[in-house]
């Protein structure tokens, strides 16, 4: 599923909710990248909850595939990245940085689009 430019749809861009444990909240979107295939980004100074997304996700989207990603955005005390999750059989997230413009080139320009307000980080967050 591809929308004019040939980009995935953005099928979801949900408002910040607040994650268990979190301080803040945490945006997620998700991408419908074809049949049986979505991308999901999970961002926001809260999402470090992956826990829960990932639960969450695996209940919505129980026959596609998931691509998830994360992305923190940069603030006055940390810098901003983005980065790709691989979840293990034991729930173990393993978290690889990517620049935000290779990620961006994947999903099309909704990703900038539809990111956190607050975020200033011009698309950066690199490894």
């Amino acid at each position: 599923m591809a929308d004019e430019d040939g980009f995935p749809v953005l099928v979801r861009d949900e408002d910040p909710w607040q994650a268990a444990g979190a301080v803040r909240g945490t945006h997620l979107r998700v991408w419908r990248r074809g049949p049986g295939r979505v991308a999901a980004v999970i961002s926001g100074p809260g999402a470090w909850a992956y826990e829960e997304a990932v639960a969450r996700l695996r209940d919505e989207y129980p026959h596609d595939a998931v691509e998830l990603y994360h992305h923190h955005p940069g603030d006055w005390t940390t810098a901003a990245f983005y980065a790709r999750l691989t979840v293990a059989d034991d729930g173990a997230v393993t978290r690889t940085r990517l620049f935000g413009d290779e990620l961006a080139r994947r999903l099309g320009p909704s990703l900038y689009a539809t990111e956190d307000v607050e975020d200033e980080t011009a698309g950066y967050g690199g490894p």
